[in-house]
């Protein structure tokens, strides 16, 4: 008597699918978005960079604050998911560690030693001071902190430019990664989600009462949105099997129109946002991008310098040729990042997980 095998089992419809089943862990294009993303961020800061006016902005956020929050988003799925796999703490931070502090020290070192010299040669009317280069080193180092941080270095650049400004929000990065680590520490399965969710809505209610002028706009107001995108990413991963992917986009797409329409998506677009790029970055056909080599961490720590160089030296270029001269140098440096720095750092990590790494960046 022979076997036939058992008859398949039908497949969910796709109306019932839920964030958990559309998500797969070692075939998505993640690394595509993020890439994308970091590239955004590089094309909004040039209007500024290049004197050529205001950020485009929509719903009340540059394109580069929606490029940040998509990166967050994303963050915060996959660094909650990395967290809550089983391995313990120390390999958990090690691990955080090693992916965005030696990428970031090189490019702080780059920036005081070779960009900010390099600047006066090419024709900045200032000055290059070593000492200066030392402190910005000093005072950047904990990831750009708020309120000590250095902007310059000397006069190499005009009064009020910022020589990697884009760097502010791996401060705010690294708190979210030291945040889920200590709730992976500190709260029981059952007790994350609480804590998860009291956090998001917390960072809500301050990005809030910023909108509403309820206090004085700081370096501290720009972080609400941030982390609002990072704890609904983490949100999206802690609930994945019981969120049903087609009403909870219809939901997000909603949502993030109101912001858009009202002027409040620093306050309503965080957690839709970051579903609408997860489920993106779930389904689009871009999987081979950084499959093998990530640059969106070199073009987003190198995309500033680069373009303050660049306005240095060719100050009269249109906003078309900023753009290409633009990454035509930032691509490989983000290049040599990944290949020099950030490869042989996430090496030290030790055995190589399956899931995808987990990338900060972002502003």
């Amino acid at each position: 008597m022979s076997l036939s095998a058992p008859p398949l089992l039908p497949s969910r419809s796709p109306l019932r699918m839920t964030l958990g089943e559309l998500f797969d862990p070692k075939t998505n294009s993640l690394n595509a978005i993020r890439l994308i993303l970091a590239c955004l961020v590089v094309v909004s800061h040039s209007w500024v960079i290049g004197g050529h006016g205001d950020e485009p902005s929509l719903g009340g956020r540059t394109l580069g604050a929606w490029s940040v929050l998509g990166f967050f988003g994303i963050s915060g799925y996959l660094i909650t998911r990395s967290r809550f796999n089983g391995q313990p703490a120390s390999r958990f931070f090690r691990a955080r560690f090693l992916r965005i502090f030696p990428g970031f020290l090189v490019a702080l070192i780059m920036v005081a030693f070779v960009f900010a010299p390099l600047s006066v040669a090419l024709g900045s009317a200032g000055s290059f001071v070593p000492a200066e280069a030392l402190t910005y080193i000093l005072r950047n180092f904990l990831l750009y902190p708020p309120f000590i941080s250095q902007a310059g270095i000397g006069s190499t650049l005009a009064e009020g430019e910022i020589w990697n400004g884009a760097l502010w929000s791996l401060f705010w990065e690294g708190c979210c990664y030291l945040g889920i680590g200590i709730v992976g520490i500190a709260a029981t399965r059952a007790r994350r989600n609480v804590l998860t969710a009291a956090v998001f809505l917390a960072a809500t209610g301050a990005s809030l009462a910023a909108h509403a002028g309820l206090v004085p706009p700081s370096e501290l107001t720009m972080a609400p949105p941030l982390i609002a995108a990072f704890t609904g990413g983490a949100l999206l991963y802690l609930n994945a099997k019981r969120i049903t992917v087609v009403p909870a986009l219809a939901v997000s797409l909603a949502l993030l129109l109101a912001s858009i329409l009202t002027g409040t998506a620093a306050v309503l677009a965080p957690l839709p946002f970051a579903l609408v790029v997860f489920v993106v970055g779930a389904v689009l056909p871009l999987r081979k991008i950084g499959a093998k080599r990530d640059l969106s961490y070199g073009v987003y720590i190198y995309g500033v310098p680069v373009q303050n160089l660049l306005e240095v030296w060719l100050p009269a270029l249109s906003l078309p040729a900023c753009l290409l001269l633009a990454f035509a140098g930032i691509l490989p440096l983000a290049l040599a990042s990944y290949i020099c720095v950030e490869a042989p750092a996430m090496r030290l990590k030790g055995r190589r997980r399956s899931s995808p790494r987990p990338l900060p960046v972002p502003a």
